[in-house]
């Protein structure tokens, strides 16, 4: 064939080589260049498929002739963002560490939740790419201004997830449970709107739109994992003052055998993302029942015959049990209700699922006691002795023999601070906040000689802690944005010497000491401080992650910190729980969601109580499970491991959260109910007090 011989003698082979040689510095340039962002990495790889096509496209046709632009003007630009994006992390010494973590990937894999059980050269795994700068936009939710894009690899007819904020409760639609959460909950396909947990990406068709046949239905309940939800409506609770106040409208959804009651909102009868109750249906007192007027329930009698109640455990004793009053639609709504339920028990019991609660809930002491009821903080000294602090001053109870001691004449105790190491007690206390040293002994009844710190004026929260392999004793003092971190020492008498000073950005809201660095929580972040040397501060949560440039943008209360391993720390914001490695990066792509908003975080290794409005919600931090729902409102803790705990109700109790798999921290005796007990004070002593019934009213006739 002349004709296309004599075209390809007129190509000029020069030019081609040049091209393939451009293409091949192109290759190598991406190998070695630190990847960009993932939108300028998404624009220059559509620009890399269009020069390749080009490319080509000038081999088969020479004579349309070679109108290609120079293919190392893209790489330069790459080049050139990184550069820049570099040249700001030097900039700053807390970021020297991270280099070129400018883009992280994440695998997100259903048997894996800890940053050492996947490894990156698995097949067929999702790479997520989180940009907090996209908007989110989808059919089930309003245009938020900052959200975060998950994007999948390109496929054919490929779904296009977006990690969401939803505003209502909204369900999986591959397991059907509850994507639980204040904000990111889950994934919704911008394309069809599917929406599912992160964690069941993986699993979902990857068609889309979904196939009708492979989409599950609204109910799907899996008897052996107890996942998916198996029935829900609408229903009527009592209002937050009582019953007797009237009822309020509530959407109720049985889930992974747990009943969530979400309250609506009366301006557009839609039920709030927040969950108003749980109750949890492994709980070894869960019932269902109908109302009965020997229930006492104040309730019209009208409305008696569409009333049920559900019951779970509220203390460890029978007759404090917690029942929520719930009314149907109708005499047939609630015969549904009440079957499902009961069967859905039914069915947990022949499944024989365990019981998961990890607290058993006891009174650790009399109520009847006066200095409960102004309590502000306690300690547990050993497992017969609790430390109260309240307005009147620091004292200590003996909860078997029934005595009292009052330690020094101080008052309005803040803090208690027990430090075994240097056998010493510090407190928070007066009107100016100073913070104070006693010796150990003083618990014990000894004589009271206290050791003031003057700098401290003004503070708020204290943590001690140990450094040098437990050679000495730190204890670090916050007041507003400053730290004090000093010393400890005690021969004959207490004294200490301040070896440190740091600034923290804003206000300190916590504090802890981890292998003996400070951390210090304030809003929006987290920072690690050496203790015994000099140092710039480790960022424990770094923004250069654009998976979590989000914090930055909605500025959230920090509430604690945990330490995981050497490797890995759980940061706890009042809006989400976060997993981070030593260097400040996301080190789990699945992250600790909160079914209410929270007030307090505390820590007892391994399981973190989390504090909100009607309940207290127990989570395993190694595996993230939700462990236990207990049904308090209007309970605080007292201490810093969630212990102890106050609850304000009619009756202010102080209650022990018993664990049940180690050993009995603390023995709650079983006291009678009697109110006349009083302090009666000792004889020999100003400062000792006995709670018991005076002689002169013992003594009395019954019939008097």
């Amino acid at each position: 064939m002349p004709g296309p011989m004599e075209r390809c003698d007129k190509l000029d082979m020069s030019a081609v080589i040049t091209l393939e040689s451009a293409l091949d510095r192109e290759q190598i340039s991406r190998k070695i260049l630190p990847e960009a962002v993932p939108v300028t990495l998404n624009r220059k790889m559509k620009a890399r498929e269009k020069y390749q096509s080009d490319l080509w496209l000038e081999i088969e046709h020479p004579n349309k002739g070679f109108g290609l632009q120079d293919p190392s003007s893209s790489s330069l630009a790459l080049f050139n963002t990184t550069s820049n994006a570099m040249a700001q992390c030097e900039g700053d010494p807390v970021d020297n560490i991270f280099e070129q973590n400018l883009k992280i990937k994440f695998y997100i894999s259903s048997g894996s939740t800890s940053p050492s059980s996947y490894s990156g050269d698995e097949a067929d795994t999702v790479k997520i790419t989180d940009s907090s700068h996209l908007p989110v936009h989808t059919p089930t939710i309003k245009r938020k201004e900052f959200h975060s894009r998950i994007l999948f690899p390109a496929k054919h007819k490929a779904h296009r997830f977006f990690l969401t904020s939803f505003t209502a409760p909204t369900k999986c639609h591959q397991c059907t449970s509850l994507m639980v959460g204040l904000i990111r909950q889950g994934c919704t396909c911008d394309a069809c709107g599917f929406s599912c947990h992160t964690a069941c990406v993986e699993k979902a068709p990857r068609a889309c739109p979904v196939p009708f046949h492979q989409k599950e239905g609204a109910f799907c309940l899996d008897p052996q994992k107890g996942l998916g939800t198996a029935y829900e409506g609408h229903v009527w609770i009592p209002k937050k003052a009582g019953m007797k106040k009237g009822w309020q409208r509530a959407l109720a959804i049985v889930c992974d055998f747990k009943l969530f009651l979400y309250d609506m909102n009366e301006e557009d009868s839609k039920p709030n993302v927040v969950v108003s109750q749980v109750i949890d249906m492994r709980d070894g007192a869960f019932s269902v029942s109908s109302v009965w007027p020997s229930d006492f329930v104040p309730a019209r009698r009208k409305e008696m015959p569409r009333m049920f109640k559900v019951t779970a455990f509220q203390l460890s004793a029978p007759s404090n049990r917690y029942s929520i009053p719930i009314l149907a639609d109708s005499e047939n709504k609630k015969s549904e209700w009440v079957g499902v339920l009961s069967e859905l028990h039914k069915i947990l019991r022949k499944s024989h699922s365990r019981d998961r609660s990890i607290y058993v809930l006891k009174e650790a002491y009399d109520s009847n006691l006066p200095l409960i009821k102004t309590t502000q903080t306690a300690a547990i000294i050993d497992h017969k002795r609790i430390a109260l602090g309240n307005e009147e001053g620091l004292f200590v109870v003996h909860v078997i023999i029934d005595e009292i001691i009052r330690v020094g004449d101080i008052k309005k105790i803040h803090q208690i601070e027990l430090i075994p190491h240097g056998q010493m007690v510090a407190v928070i206390s007066g009107r100016s906040h100073h913070v104070q040293l006693f010796p150990m002994s003083v618990l014990d009844g000894g004589k009271t000689g206290s050791h003031k710190l003057a700098e401290t004026k003004g503070c708020h929260t204290m943590t001690s802690g140990t450094v040098c392999q437990g050679a000495h004793t730190c204890l670090c003092v916050a007041r507003k944005s400053q730290v004090f971190c000093y010393e400890l020492f005690q021969s004959n008498k207490i004294s200490h010497r301040k070896y440190k000073e740091l600034q923290i950005p804003t206000t300190v809201q916590w504090m802890g000491i981890f292998s003996e660095q400070l951390c210090v929580g304030f809003q929006s972040g987290f920072l690690r401080f050496p203790l015994r040397r000099e140092g710039v501060p480790y960022r424990m949560l770094h923004f250069h992650d654009p998976t979590l440039s989000f914090i930055a943008h909605q500025p959230v209360d920090a509430l604690c910190a945990v330490e995981i391993s050497s490797i890995e720390y759980l940061l706890c914001f009042k809006s989400i729980g976060i997993y981070t490695d030593s260097r400040g990066l996301r080190s789990r792509p699945v992250e600790l969601m909160w079914p209410a908003p929270p007030t307090y975080c505390c820590y007892n290794a391994p399981y973190l109580s989390v504090y909100s409005e009607n309940a207290v919600d127990i989570f395993d931090v190694n595996t993230m499970d939700w462990m236990q729902t207990i049904p308090l409102k209007k309970v605080r803790p007292l201490n810093s491991e969630g212990s102890l705990n106050i609850f304000l109700l009619e009756t202010i109790r102080l209650i022990y959260f018993k664990n049940k798999t180690n050993g009995e921290e603390l023995v709650s005796s079983e006291t009678p109910d009697n109110q006349e007990k009083q302090m009666v004070q000792h004889l020999s002593s100003k400062r000792r007090y006995s709670f018991r019934v005076p002689r002169a009213k013992a003594m009395l006739p019954k019939g008097l």
